[in-house]
């Protein structure tokens, strides 16, 4: 067999050489002199540069009414590289986001020239024979190629660059995932161009065309040098903090200690002082950025301080002004000229599209990690948001911090997933048909190769936040830095509705105050006493009717939180566990330090209920960043410092005031790297946002909702509640069975442990939290008043047939199942098994048995007694919410209890303990079911139980069965299990 193999290698090696040196069919051996150029560029226009007639980067010529540029190469082109970048730049909601972009050279191929892909994935660093093999075994990619029109007289090709862009287009999908135009190429037919500028660097170039769907769309091209710099040092990444990175594999190294191949370096700039005798001096180069005309006047020196909030951690590291901010003004002219997809400046986009999103990324060479562009694209949907849909966000809320794992096991368990328990009955069947095609995406994906550590974009966590797990949609959020998905904005809409809605109750509450005043003093017939000019509070100076003591601080925590990507600055989602919640409502913090230790966060703002109530001492902290925090000067330092010893700056890695987690560390062990949590004590702030929203819906009918408006109102501010409500219950489910994680390395100084299991007492607490909040009735405030006026406006809602009815009964449930889907899924009770083992037997640890029996116990409660009293169908013993939510149990104590639920080691204790809980369950249920005591139990009440006891009997029967068919103690090949119909 192998030297058939080789046999046919051999023949068609020599086949292949055979073609290459006969000439093609009909063609002549020699080839025919290209045309002259003046007959090419004939009807042509000649680009110059715009940079005091210097010669451009590529000689451009132009014919508009075709929509046709030419470019001819310099005579060097074979030893340059260069970077080509799209962006969007109209006819697009994401009209500024930077898309693909390639690092590339050209290769002359007799009469065409290739653009082609340098391998950067693998190199050697090694000996010579190593760096050959690499060099032969990993070559590199043809991105496209195209025909040579002719020769310049003494430099380099001509070529159509029209022909080549229209091509880099296509095989970004058409620009569909970038332009939102649909499948299917651009109708270049009807093609224009906009914008054709030259420089020595640059060739800039955008193009406008209707898409598939007929909408007009333009693709902004840019074309730039890519020169060596040898003044810039690669700096190797570090584990204990985040920076986005450049990557390969290096083959030529051997290591006795270690046989990874992967070298990391992290993305920044080049920052060089100007004056290197100075300990703080202005760089050669400040990283420069300029604040796009289309921000709105009143938000643009909060978006300016946002930007410069960095140059402190700069000036600690030796350098002044390290980034300077500049307007561009459409009124005075100013900056006018500079093209935000120009690569050789930096933008603070705007974009007015109605859409909650902000991302900052970048580009860096591909060899060094050095970053050369950055554009940041913020929008205006954030600040306009008043009230999250239910729909939406609660979904991804409920998945928040799940490990992929977990939900691929949902995967092939949809009752328990909550994308489809908390979507509307109507709506589940797309749900599941999404999910579905999520997942074939992401196996599609894995089956490529795709699915490595260095795509940050993880699939799963689309799926997570309940967005398209695809990749038309990733392209969206993918650029040359592979920077992860920034949901901040999505974050900072939730903070401003949630904002909203309280000083809209505020000033209800502050205006009924007013007048009841006013009219005490008329029953007293006394006259107004002149009122002194008092000084406004800070809540009264207003923007787009937000406070703006309130919204600046926020737009600028945003800004810097962008910008910091743009330095090269990963998430830190483990920075909001520094302080406890009082700690951040106190003199000591506010007003003098940021309250997290990183912008990196996806902070939340503060509402103190404590001040609000006017506790004694009770203090309402800042209501977001007013600053970066300790963690951002710490990475600054890393990343920017000029001295060569590192050590001194990770040796601090077990500062209590620099925690670390990231993307990838969501839905990991750790609970406190979470998006959406706040403090150091998860259970004070938890308590805070549910006295919030209990607050609130107290106050919904008669305050929240004014006179003349729509009872559709009620509706909209219980949703957010609700919102509120159910994001306190799922960033403190992590803590059960949760482990803190440390990065630090043997050897740092106060080293601690990777692993420390959460302490027993604190996971009780949590699990406390969520029985109360999740599980007791009284924990919804749904009252029949308030039940009454939950209502939706139906004349301009989704469409004919909309239901204008708060669905109750799904809407709880859906949130106690998802709740019941975070605490029992098999990936959560193989960590609580795993972690009894880490803990010392002579400690206090939370088991698998004491978390099951506690929930029996809470959910199964109605039936500890018996009813002295009869019960009636209006007076049940047990509630149709509590009905419901036991019934959702016991699915989930027959699903756990079956064999081959789950492959882990933990499934065969989890399903014994399963079992158990079924039993314990048929225990309490058959007193209430049988003699004197049966009569007392409502007819709904009695039905319920009565199926339980049926379906625990089928179970237990068909386990018998199954056990029964085992041979030699594995199960035959067609084991028998009944469990009837009703089982879903």
């Amino acid at each position: 067999m192998t030297r058939i193999c080789a046999g046919f290698v051999a023949l068609a090696a020599t086949a292949l050489l055979a073609h290459l040196a006969a000439p093609c069919q009909g063609q002549e051996a020699s080839q025919p002199d290209f045309p002259p150029l003046d007959k090419v560029v004939e009807g042509f226009e000649k680009v110059n540069s715009d940079i005091n007639q210097t010669p451009s980067l590529y000689t451009i010529w132009v014919k508009k009414p075709e929509a046709r540029i030419l470019a001819g190469l310099p005579r060097n082109y074979e030893s340059q590289k260069y970077f080509i970048a799209a962006t969007p730049s109209g006819g697009s909601v994401f009209a500024g986001l930077q898309g693909p972009d390639y690092y590339v050279y050209w290769k002359p191929f007799d009469k065409r020239l290739a653009l082609i892909v340098p391998n950067t994935a693998i190199r050697s660093s090694g000996d010579a024979e190593s760096k050959s093999s690499v060099k032969r075994l990993f070559t590199d990619q043809v991105l496209l190629d195209t025909p040579i029109l002719t020769n310049q007289p003494g430099s380099g090709p001509v070529i159509d660059l029209t022909a080549v862009l229209n091509e880099l287009t296509a095989k970004m999908g058409g620009g569909r995932a970038l332009l939102g135009a649909g499948g299917g190429p651009f109708n270049t037919r009807l093609a224009s161009i906009t914008k054709l500028k030259a420089f020595p660097q640059n060739i800039e170039v955008t193009i406008e065309a209707p898409g598939p769907n007929g909408s007009f769309a333009s693709m902004s091209y840019s074309i730039s040098l890519v020169p060596d710099n040898p003044a810039y040092t690669p700096r190797k990444a570090d584990e204990r903090l985040g920076y986005f990175t450049t990557e390969y594999d290096d083959y030529g190294l051997y290591k006795i200690d270690n046989s990874d191949t992967k070298v990391r370096y992290i993305n920044r700039w080049h920052l060089e002082k100007a004056d290197p005798s100075l300990k703080v001096s202005p760089p050669k180069q400040p990283i420069v950025f300029y604040i796009e005309h289309t921000t709105p006047i009143r938000y643009r020196r909060w978006v300016r301080e946002g930007a410069l909030m960095w140059n402190k951690a700069f000036e600690k590291v030796g350098f002044a002004n390290a980034i300077e901010v500049y307007y561009q003004d459409a009124a005075t002219g100013a900056h006018m000229e500079k093209d935000p997809e120009d690569v050789r400046y930096n933008f603070l986009r705007w974009l007015n599209n109605n859409v909650s999103t902000a991302i900052g990324p970048s580009r860096a060479h591909p060899l060094t990690g050095q970053i050369l562009d950055a554009d940041i694209v913020l929008t205006d949907g954030w600040i306009r948001a008043f009230f999250n849909q239910f729909e939406d966000q609660l979904p991804r809320m409920a998945l928040e911090g799940m490990a992929p794992e977990a939900i691929d096991w949902l995967d092939a368990h949809p009752d328990w997933d909550p994308r489809v328990r908390l979507a509307p009955p109507s709506k589940r069947n797309q749900v599941l048909a999404r999910i579905a095609q999520a997942r074939a995406n992401r196996l599609a994906h894995a089956a490529h190769g795709r699915d490595h550590d260095h795509d940050h974009l993880h699939l799963h966590e689309l799926e997570a936040l309940g967005l398209p797990a695809d990749d038309n949609f990733a392209h969206l959020f993918r650029t040359a830095g592979r920077h992860r998905l920034c949901m901040a904005a999505d974050c900072k809409a939730m903070n401003v509705a949630l904002f909203k809605m309280h000083f809209e109750l505020l000033q209800a509450m502050n205006d009924d105050s007013k007048e009841a005043d006013d009219e005490d003093k008329d029953k007293e017939n006394e006259k107004p006493k002149e009122k002194k000019d008092e000084p406004k509070s800070e809540l009264e100076t207003l923007i787009d009717g937000m406070p703006e003591p309130f919204i600046g601080p926020l737009l600028a925590d945003l800004v810097a939180h962008e910008v910091g990507h743009t330095l090269g600055l990963r998430h830190n989602f483990k920075a909001s566990s520094i302080y406890s919640f009082k700690e951040i409502n106190s003199e000591k913090i506010k007003g003098k330090k940021p309250f997290t230790a990183s912008v990196m966060d996806y902070n939340p703002i503060i509402i103190s209920m404590d001040a609000f109530e006017k506790k004694p001492d009770a203090v309402q902290g800042d209501y977001a960043m007013i600053g970066i925090g300790p963690y951002d000067e710490w990475a600054i330092e890393y990343g920017y410092t000029l001295e060569n010893d590192l050590k001194k700056v990770t040796d601090r890695v077990a500062d209590s005031m620099l925690p670390f987690g990231t993307d990838q560390d969501v839905g990991g062990l750790d609970p406190s790297v979470q998006r959406y949590d706040f403090g150091k004590e998860p259970l004070e702030y938890a308590d805070n946002q549910m006295r919030l929203a209990q607050f609130h819906r107290r106050h919904l009918i008669e305050k929240f909702v004014k006179d003349g408006q729509s009872w559709s109102k009620a509706l909209k501010g219980y949703n957010m509640t609700l919102s509120m409500h159910s994001t306190a219950l799922f960033t403190n489910l992590p803590w059960i069975g949760g482990a803190y994680v440390a990065r630090d390395k043997k050897g740092d100084p106060n080293a601690r442990p990777p692993i420390t299991v959460v302490p027993a007492d604190l996971q009780r607490k949590s699990l406390a939290f969520v029985i109360e909040n999740a599980f007791q009735d009284s924990a919804f405030g749904l009252t029949p008043e308030i039940l009454a006026r939950l209502t939706d406006e139906t004349q301009f809602g989704s469409g004919f047939g909309s239901s204008n009815e708060f669905t109750v009964h799904d809407r709880i449930i859906g949130i106690q199942a998802s709740v019941l889907t975070r605490l029992l899924n098999p990936v959560t009770l193989r960590r609580i098994y795993d972690n009894e083992f880490r803990v010392p037997a002579d400690q206090d640890a939370l088991t698998l048995p004491e978390l099951m029996e506690t929930l029996t116990k809470a959910i199964w409660s109605e039936c500890d007694k018996a009813p002295t009293e009869p019960t009636t169908a209006r007076k049940p013993l047990i509630s149709s919410l509590r009905r419901n939510l036991q019934r959702e149990h016991l699915e989930r104590m027959i699903d756990l209890s079956l064999p081959g639920s789950d492959r882990s080691a933990a499934s065969k204790p989890i399903s014994d303990l399963a079992t158990a809980q079924l039993k314990a369950i048929k225990g309490r249920v058959e007193p209430l079911m049988a003699g004197e005591a049966r009569a007392k139990v409502d007819p709904y009440s009695a039905s319920h139980l009565d199926e339980t006891l049926d379906r625990i009997n089928k179970v237990l029967n068909a386990q018998v069965i199954y056990n029964a068919n085992k041979v030699g103690g594995q199960p035959s090949a067609a084991p028998i299990i009944l469990l009837g119909d009703d089982h879903r």
